[in-house]
């Protein structure tokens, strides 16, 4: 009955180990170059490389996301007595709460406008422009941000791009949620930093899974 929304769990849990791969220990420094809406002050974790850090934040929101489709859109399900009623209440228990309106928000944007809800930091506690390496080509330019040091090559053209430099010793990078949710479920969320929203909502949907298994598949 719910096979597809098993298999979304399953996918949205391969990507959170991933995320986690790409976390580091956070760290703390008077010099900061910062990008985003606004630079993490607090609830923030430490990332070895912020660029697939990015991308595997927007993998996860869509990855866990879509487990909530997967089983309040089951078409099959709408057909079992009492599913439709129960679906009401969990689709009006999402849209007040919190950390599932805001993981839907991510998800529409990052899909329809290419928005982040992540700002990077960058911690420069031993940096010279000369551990780059070479540049790619004569007219690259030179561009640091909060996810580090990049080239950019082509500019002006279609084929436009940012190519990340060579992993820099002395160089550490933070990340967060420019706005995080303030509460899940009513209780106020005490560190909602990425990684930790990300396990929330999945541990709410995989509860959402079993619920509706128990409740309907031996109907």
């Amino acid at each position: 009955m719910f096979n597809g929304a098993v298999v979304k769990l399953r996918d949205a849990r391969t990507a959170i180990v991933r995320l986690h791969d790409l976390v580091s220990p956070s760290v703390v420094s008077n010099v900061q170059i910062m990008s985003g809406a606004s630079g993490p002050k607090s609830n923030s974790v430490g990332t070895r490389d912020p660029v697939a850090f990015a991308e595997s934040f927007s993998t996860c929101v869509a990855q866990v996301r879509s487990i909530g489709d997967a089983i309040l859109k089951n078409k099959a399900a709408m057909e079992l007595n009492g599913f439709k009623s129960w679906r009401e209440l969990k689709k009006k228990e999402c849209m007040n709460d919190d950390l599932l309106l805001f993981l839907n928000d991510r998800r529409n944007n990052d899909l329809h406008e290419g928005a982040s809800s992540l700002a990077f930091v960058m911690h420069p506690f031993s940096f010279s422009s000369e551990s780059v390496g070479a540049a790619p080509s004569p007219a690259a330019t030179l561009l640091i941000d909060g996810t580090g040091p990049h080239w950019l090559v082509d500019q002006g053209t279609p084929r436009e791009r940012r190519l990340p430099c060579e992993q820099i010793q002395g160089v550490k990078f933070t990340v967060a949620v420019v706005t995080p949710p303030p509460k899940h479920l009513g209780s106020v969320l005490q560190n909602p930093d990425p990684v930790t929203l990300i396990n929330l909502a999945e541990a709410y949907y995989a509860n959402l899974l079993y619920e509706a298994r128990n409740k309907f598949e031996s109907k």
